[in-house]
């Protein structure tokens, strides 16, 4: 979705996806549509990236606004048989086998061991890491996370809030000094 002054990207919904990013659509489009935030340029518009994964083929490191879903993987002991398919699975060496699967700080949540499991033995909430301040150009600089959720509300509610900074300022969000501070203190409002 691009409109005058907002380039809003949703991946696609491959198999990795672990939420169906489809349901905010609606509501950042509503955001976006009500915005009086104007770009004649590209580099003046708003940028936003939403990725149902770890993956992140939306690339909201670099953007105003990101999200990025991940799992925080659980075991059922119960239903592991100890096959070893999820420690095989793992990219990310995220997974220590001692008997049953241990999952490390090299976990990224990305659901492979979850999906390669034939018996269900691992789960995972869904939650969502809220990224903003990302952007390239002379001075490139990567997204910060200011939240993490497990709520989808609260990604509309950031996308607005960082939509009225915007707003405010007359300017694109990452462009705006000291931008993540100031959307700190309106979330904590």
């Amino acid at each position: 979705m691009s409109q005058d002054g907002f380039e809003v990207e949703f991946c696609r919904h491959c198999r990795n996806s672990l939420f169906n990013l489809k349901i905010l659509e609606k509501d950042i489009e509503l955001i976006v549509e009500e915005s009086s935030h104007i770009a004649k340029r590209s580099h003046e518009r708003i940028k936003s990236g939403f990725s149902a994964c770890p993956n992140a083929c939306s690339a909201p490191q670099i953007k105003d606004f990101g999200v990025i879903a991940f799992i925080i993987p659980e075991l059922d002991k119960e239903r592991c048989v100890s096959c070893g398919k999820c420690y095989r699975a793992c990219k990310e060496d995220g997974i220590e086998f001692k008997g049953y699967p241990e999952f490390n700080e090299n976990c990224i949540g990305c659901g492979d061991c979850m999906r390669s499991c034939d018996y269900k033995a691992i789960r995972g909430e869904v939650r969502f890491k809220l990224l903003a301040g990302g952007k390239l150009g002379r001075h490139p600089r990567f997204a910060q996370l200011f939240m993490i959720t497990e709520n989808p509300s609260d990604i509309k509610r950031a996308f607005k809030k960082i939509v009225e900074i915007a707003e405010k300022h007359g300017k694109r969000f990452s462009h705006i000094d000291g931008c993540v501070d100031l959307l700190n203190s309106m979330i904590k409002e």
